[in-house]
C-alpha cells in the first residue's frame, strides 16, 4: 500500500506550533488585557436619569488565596460591575471582564467594600458602576497548611455541607493571621448559611455566650470610646467561636459604632441581618445602617444594645 509522504508545509507549520506552545505544566500568568481575560455583557446604569457623581470606594476588603490560587495567579486587574445602595452597601456585584484564576475571589471582595454612594442633586442614590480589582498575591507567602480554604470551596461545590463548615471554620481562625486571608466577612457568611442550612443550628459554646453577654452588660454601663473598643475586641473572640451568633454581631456593632469603627459596625450589621430570621430585628438593622451611613453613631449605637 502507497503511504503519502507529509507535504513539506504542514510539517514546517507543524514545527512551529510545537515551538511556539507552553510547556506542559507551565505556569499560566494573567494580566490586564491578556488574551486570557473573558468580557461579559458590560455594566449598564440604572434607569433614569444619571447621577452627577458616580460611587466612589470609602473602605475595602482585600482576597482570599487558596493554594491553587497562589500557584495559578499573578498580579491582574478584574473589572467588577456593582450595585451600590444609597448607603453606600454593594447589593449586587459581577465580574463584568476578568478570566483569572481570582474572579470569584475578586467579586467576594468588593461584595464588602463600602463607598459613597453616587448623588443626584446633592442626595445619595442607588447606582451601577464598573470597579477594577487589582489582584496581588502575597509575594513570597506560603500556602495555607492546611488549605482549608481550597478545602472549604471544594466541599461547597460538591455539595458536602458538614465539610465545607469545618473548612471555613479552619479559614476563619487563620484570618487576620495569614497573609493570603484578607476577607473574613465572605468566610463568616458563608458559616452563617450553612449553620442556618442545618437540621439543628450549632450550639453556641459556653464560654463564648458568657463572654459575649458580659461584654453586652459592660456596655450598657459604660459609653465611653476606650472601654467600647476593649469591648469590641472581647466580642471578636466570641466571633471566631460561634461566628453564626447572630446578637453578638449586634452588640459589637453598637460597641464598634461607639468606638467610632464606622466601617466595621456596618458589616458586623450586615452579617446580623444574614444571621437572624427575626422581621422585628431586621428592621432595627435596617435603621442602624441609615445611621451608620449618615455617620450618626450615636443613634446606631443606641439601637443596636
Amino acid at each position: 500500500m502507497n503511504h503519502a509522504r507529509p507535504r513539506p508545509l504542514l510539517v514546517a507549520l507543524a514545527l512551529l506550533a510545537a515551538l511556539l506552545a507552553p510547556a506542559v505544566g507551565a505556569r499560566v500568568k494573567y494580566r490586564a488585557g491578556s488574551a486570557g481575560a473573558v468580557a461579559r455583557p458590560p455594566c449598564e446604569p440604572l434607569p433614569g436619569p444619571a447621577p452627577d457623581t458616580p460611587p466612589r470606594p470609602r473602605d475595602r476588603v482585600g482576597l482570599n488565596f487558596s493554594a491553587g490560587m497562589l500557584l495559578s495567579a499573578d498580579s491582574a486587574a478584574v473589572q467588577v460591575c456593582v450595585l451600590v445602595d444609597s448607603l453606600g452597601l454593594v447589593r449586587q456585584a459581577r465580574v463584568e471582564r476578568g478570566g483569572t484564576p481570582c474572579d470569584s475571589a475578586a467579586v467576594d471582595a468588593v461584595r464588602w467594600w463600602q463607598f459613597e454612594p453616587a448623588r443626584r442633586n446633592g442626595r445619595p442614590v442607588a447606582a451601577r458602576s464598573s470597579v477594577v480589582v487589582t489582584i496581588r498575591p502575597p509575594v513570597d507567602a506560603d500556602p495555607l497548611s492546611p488549605d482549608v480554604l481550597g478545602m472549604a470551596l471544594k466541599a461547597e461545590a460538591a455539595g458536602e455541607t458538614r465539610d465545607a463548615f469545618d473548612g471555613w471554620m479552619g479559614a476563619l481562625a487563620r484570618a487576620g493571621a495569614h497573609p493570603t486571608l484578607g476577607n473574613e466577612w465572605v468566610i463568616r457568611e458563608r458559616i452563617i448559611r450553612l449553620a442556618a442550612g442545618f437540621g439543628t443550628p450549632p450550639a453556641i459554646p459556653g464560654d463564648a455566650q458568657a463572654a459575649a453577654r458580659g461584654a453586652h452588660n459592660r456596655m450598657l454601663r459604660d459609653m465611653s470610646r476606650a472601654t467600647n473598643a476593649d469591648l469590641a475586641k472581647a466580642l471578636d473572640e466570641a466571633l471566631v467561636q460561634a461566628p453564626w451568633y447572630a446578637d453578638a454581631y449586634r452588640w459589637r456593632a453598637s460597641a464598634r459604632a461607639a468606638s467610632g469603627q464606622r466601617a466595621g459596625a456596618m458589616r458586623d450589621v450586615l452579617c446580623y441581618e444574614i444571621a437572624t430570621r427575626d422581621s422585628g430585628a431586621l428592621a432595627l438593622a435596617d435603621r442602624a445602617l441609615e445611621a451608620l451611613a449618615a455617620g450618626d453613631t450615636l443613634a446606631a449605637m443606641t439601637l443596636l444594645k
